[in-house]
Formats: structure tokens, sequence, C-alpha cells
């Protein structure tokens, strides 16, 4: 079930976002747009949320800086600590990618956190030390939403109904 289940997600390709449109000179973003790519690269977001996928690749401390409070980040919920036993792996995450990320409400592992942009200034003080401004989140959170891809077209199959002779699970 689980190969299943890995092959079906390899399908789930989202290309065709309007990002990817400017990385092959196709596209511009707006003013604001481009405000929130050079704050992402400037501030640091890039180290985390790199390569094709925009993060996804590499797992990280989460709250580098400041630890988020226990509404974000419960303390029960230790990370990669729970499946290593390793005490440096405590509160460490895989690093999100950031692909539809507009679309993947709710956010971080503990999914408490509904609005990207509250995700976007919770991550710029837990992880990089800065108090970005409501202008700054604005800005990256626009950004964003230019990762959103052309989403697949999901068909599932009709099913047979069943009836008295359909044979039951056990």
């Amino acid at each position: 079930m689980a190969r299943a289940i890995e092959a079906f997600e390899a399908t789930l390709t989202t290309p065709d976002s309007r990002f990817d449109r400017l990385l092959a000179g196709q596209d511009s973003l707006d003013a604001e747009e481009l405000h929130g790519l050079s704050l992402f690269v400037d501030k640091g977001c890039i180290a985390c949320h790199a390569g094709v996928n925009l993060g996804g690749q590499a797992y990280f401390p989460f709250g580098v800086v400041e630890r988020p409070g226990a509404d974000v980040l419960p303390p029960t919920d230790k990370g990669r600590f729970t499946v290593t036993q390793t005490a440096s792996d405590e509160y460490v995450f895989r690093a999100a990618p950031l692909r539809n990320v507009a679309l993947t409400a709710p956010y971080f592992h503990s999914g408490q956190v509904w609005d990207l942009r509250q995700a976007v200034a919770i991550m710029g003080n837990s992880q990089l030390g800065h108090e970005l401004d409501a202008r700054e989140v604005e800005a990256i959170a626009r950004f964003l939403h230019t990762l959103t891809g052309r989403q697949p077209r999901v068909e599932h199959p009709l099913l047979p109904a069943s009836t008295a002779a359909t044979p039951r699970p056990e």
C-alpha cells in the first residue's frame, strides 16, 4: 500500500507557478511580490527553504532564535527526538516545502496556525530573529502566493454499488 501511495504522490506535480514562469523569463511579478522575494532571500528564509521545492530536503530546530509558545509548539511534541532519541534532535522538524503553501493551511507540524501571514511572522521571529513589520509580512506572503502551481486533476474511480452479495471486510 505504501508503494502505491508513493507512486500516486509522485504524479502530483504542480508546475507552472507564477514563480516558475518568472524564472523561465515568461512572466513577471508585481512590485510587492518582488519585494517579498527580496525579503525572503535577504532575511534568510532561503537558508532552509531552498531547492526546487523551496524546502523539504532537511531538518532544522524549530525556534533557532526563540522557541514559539505552546500554542504553536506543544511541549510534548519533540519532533525527530521521538524517532531518534537523540538529544540534539529535540524540537527538530523538516523544513516544509513551500510549493503551494498558500493552499496548505494549517501550518507547522502542530497544525495550530491557519493564517499564512501569521506563519510568516512566527518564522521571522523564531527562526531568523527578525521582528517583521506588517508590510514585510504582507510582501513575503504575497511572494509565497506566487509558488502556487497548476493543480493536478485527480479522478476517483466510480465503484459499483454494494449489494447484499458484496463480501464484507474481515
